[in-house]
């Protein structure tokens, strides 16, 4: 039962992850609101504590693995596009 749980909450993690990507490259404004950053951060936060989760069961199964490593790779994703993102607003308020 909580493999099951845990393999539906990856699976809506990761399609939280691949909205936040879909918003950084199409509608990048709707990311940098109240709501868009706190479920930015939220799914960040959430992700490794899912793949913190993952690291401590004893997997056999590979459909569990290959879930685990998709977790680790949205959330990596999602944490890099956070540190594009500050990139690109330090070097835009930085021009005259």
């Amino acid at each position: 039962m909580a493999k099951r749980l845990l393999t539906i909450t990856s699976i809506l993690l990761v399609v939280v992850h691949l909205l936040i990507l879909y918003f950084w490259i199409f509608d990048w404004q709707k990311l940098v609101t109240e709501v868009g950053l706190i479920s930015w951060i939220g799914s960040i936060l959430f992700g490794i504590i899912i793949y913190l989760v993952y690291r401590k069961l004893v997997i056999t199964e590979i459909g569990t693995l290959i879930s685990k490593r998709i977790v680790f790779a949205t959330t990596l994703m999602t944490i890099i596009l956070g540190f594009f993102a500050l990139i690109i607003e330090f070097i835009t308020h930085s021009m005259p």
